[in-house]
């Protein structure tokens, strides 16, 4: 049986190959983080993943959106949590956007 622990990191291991994706990681104009994927992450998985971290930790607020830019996740939480949002999900950096040339 897997204890909540195991569980938790399998999580994050799960959200870092999903967060390899990103093409971007940027502030949305909320203030929240806004992550935009390629054409290569799987739908299904991201929604997944949100549902579960939802489950774990009810102050973090999900958004995903299908449109002409692609697939991104907007990731929410209150200021006091601002920490856990950059560890787990990474930073925004309104000037980084991974290109094809990017390992």
């Amino acid at each position: 049986m897997q204890t909540r622990t195991d569980a938790v990191s399998d999580r994050v291991a799960e959200w870092r190959a999903t967060l390899d994706l990103a093409a971007s990681r940027t502030t949305a104009p909320d203030g929240g983080l806004r992550v935009e994927f390629d054409d290569s992450v799987d739908l299904s998985a991201l929604a997944r993943l949100v549902l579960a971290e939802q489950r774990c930790c009810a102050f973090f607020s999900f958004t995903i959106t299908v449109d002409t830019r692609g697939v991104a996740l907007e990731v929410r939480a209150p200021k006091a949590a601002s920490d856990v949002v950059d560890s787990l999900f990474g930073p925004a950096s309104d000037r980084y956007r991974r290109t094809v040339a990017d390992p």
